[in-house]
């Protein structure tokens, strides 16, 4: 899945929360089978119906066995990018740890302290 698509699933899902909603909620299934069957030109954006002519899909032709497999491929892409954004961020934070402990050790104390007033 290209980073395009997989930035409007990841918009439309919220979070790795959302993921389920693309299996259970008809709403959200429809608009990522939308999202991902559209027919794009080279730079990604979405063809209009002339444009895209005989290459555009419909949802409502699909076979239900072929959306469940198509909305599981995009869940599993989904979940693979939260769960890596999850894991490098939980990495940068530790790797950081000590800086964070003296910031947040720092704004304690200056908030425990009185302050000027004008």
């Amino acid at each position: 899945m290209s980073f395009g698509l997989l930035n409007e699933i990841s918009a439309l899902v919220g979070g790795v929360e959302g993921v389920p909603n693309l299996s259970f909620d008809p709403q959200t299934a429809l608009t990522a089978l939308e999202i991902v069957l559209a027919p794009r030109d080279e730079r990604g954006a979405v063809l209009s119906a002339s444009e895209a002519g005989s290459d555009a899909i419909s949802v409502h032709h699909i076979q239900p066995e072929v959306a469940e497999q198509i909305l599981d491929w995009i869940g599993a892409h989904a979940l693979d990018f939260f769960v890596r954004r999850f894991d490098k961020s939980a990495t940068l934070l530790a790797s950081n740890a000590a800086k964070l402990q003296a910031v947040a050790s720092s704004l304690t104390s200056s908030g425990n302290s009185a302050g000027k007033t004008a």
